[in-house]
């Protein structure tokens, strides 16, 4: 960390001395305030900020083919497929897989007050996307006799919050031990012209660093080093947001580590054109992810040899990463991707808040795909492993979620041959957290349905002998 000399003088070489202005106007406290804010200043950091406010335009995409695709995890009846879910599985028992959730967001879209993994998304139960995830890791550590670590990236505007939110519910039967909350980290958001924005006099304006940000948070924070004393060695990584994603997939994660990958996706076939997701793709001798934005409407509407959309692999915010570089990447020069907005800061005169024309910066986690020397890009059943909840209606929203949950509900329930009861519920159901991590697992246990909750809705119970 720079000295306050040292300060000064990075600010004045610069020309960012004015930013001292407002606070001077208040006296020395407000000064001192704001000089411990600017000390926190990655300075290298911020002139690559600054450089990119410089660049004209975008760079000009590479040459680019369909990645090469491994089978979904699903579809495990050839021995490749068993043989990476035995190596999965042993990694679990071992000890050397954690998860990482990234949960960094507010549900205000939502029309929900509070953190987005607090969200009631159960159908029925009311159950949140931190206890349907929570429940998943409940059974991966029964199944495998496994301490799983869980580690949840929070933000700046959650972390408190994100943490009590557990304490209150006794971290839903984990264990306060085996979960660390880590926050990411922020940026200061520049003027057009490069100039420091100010929420008070005394304060930047900042904004969180994107999910990319996950990389250096997981280092500054000493969580990557406790993670290899523990024997840790692969970290599974997953959005908040998706309540279907299969967490700690065996056959993902086996395909990942006997290929010696250092950073793997998983992807859903894209079927419409204008589907607004990345999509990974092939460039050189490397995998690399590309917003759709950045392909023209033909190369998008491009078909395959079998009738698909020739770039078809759609990303879902699902890798496996080794732990290694995952450090590593906390070093890395990743792309700083810019939105130009109005931003309510300090006016010029230091004293009114007002909308002013500012630049938020951030990284993303999927930038550091082309920087792995190996990666595995596997496919996944859409119906199955995604159904975020983005929205508050229409596409990728409470609604769809929830109808997705319901419909796998009811396909492993048939899967697993356990007759209901009753008639199926006219308006959906849902299994309890952390029941079963799928039909197969679902059938070994021994459960009956039952209708419950005073309105005839479908969920599982444990029997008394189960």
């Amino acid at each position: 960390m720079l000295s306050r000399e040292e300060l000064r003088a990075a600010l004045q070489d610069r020309g960012l001395s004015q930013v001292w202005l407002p606070a001077e106007q208040i006296g020395p406290e407000a000064v001192n305030r704001l000089e411990d804010d600017l000390l926190q200043i990655d300075w290298e950091l911020f002139d690559r900020q600054r450089k990119a406010l410089r660049r004209s335009k975008e760079q000009p995409l590479p040459a680019i083919a369909p990645p090469t695709l491994v089978a979904p995890s699903k579809q495990d009846g050839t021995k490749e497929q068993q043989t990476a879910r035995e190596i999965g599985e042993a990694a679990l028992r071992e000890g050397g897989i954690a998860i990482l959730t990234v949960a960094g967001g507010q549900a205000s879209r939502l029309g929900f007050e509070g953190p987005k993994g607090a969200y009631p998304l159960g159908n029925i139960s009311g159950a949140s996307l931190f206890q349907i995830m929570a429940g998943q890791i409940r059974r991966l550590r029964e199944v495998y006799d496994c301490n799983l670590q869980w580690i949840i990236q929070t933000g700046p505007g959650n972390h408190n919050e994100t943490q009590d939110f557990f304490a209150k519910r006794n971290h839903f039967g984990l264990g306060a031990s085996t979960m660390r909350f880590v926050c990411q980290g922020t940026l200061p958001a520049l003027s057009p012209k490069g100039l420091f924005l100010l929420a008070a006099p005394d304060k930047l304006f900042r904004n969180p660093d994107g999910h990319g940000g996950v990389y250096r948070a997981m280092k500054m924070s000493g969580t990557i080093n406790d993670l290899r004393k523990q024997g840790v060695h692969t970290l599974f990584y997953c959005q908040v947001d998706n309540p279907l994603a299969w967490i700690g997939d065996p056959v993902f994660l086996g395909h990942h580590l006997q290929q010696d990958a250092r950073m793997s996706v998983k992807v859903v076939e894209k079927t419409e054109p204008t589907e607004m997701v990345g999509l990974v793709v092939a460039s050189d001798d490397r995998n690399t992810c590309v917003e759709y934005s950045d392909l023209s409407e033909e190369i998008q509407a491009e078909r395959a040899d079998d009738g698909g959309l020739k770039y078809r692999a759609g990303n879902i915010a699902i890798h496996a990463f080794a732990l290694d570089f995952l450090e590593e990447m906390a070093e890395a020069n990743l792309p700083l991707h810019m939105a130009r907005k109005e931003i309510r800061c300090l006016s010029s005169d230091g004293v009114t808040s007002t909308p002013r024309d500012g630049v938020k910066f951030e990284s993303f986690v999927f930038d550091a795909l082309p920087l792995a020397r190996k990666s595995v890009i596997q496919l996944a059943l859409r119906e199955e492993e995604f159904a975020p909840v983005k929205n508050r209606s229409g596409v990728d929203s409470i609604q769809t979620s929830r109808e997705a949950l319901d419909a796998r509900s009811k396909k492993w329930i048939e899967l697993a041959q356990i007759a209901a009861p009753l008639a199926p519920p006219k308006h959906g159901g849902e299994l309890e957290c952390g029941l079963c991590l799928g039909p197969e697992d679902l059938a070994t246990r021994k459960t009956e349905l039952a209708w419950f909750c005073n309105n005839q809705i479908l969920g599982l119970k444990r029997r008394v002998d189960g």
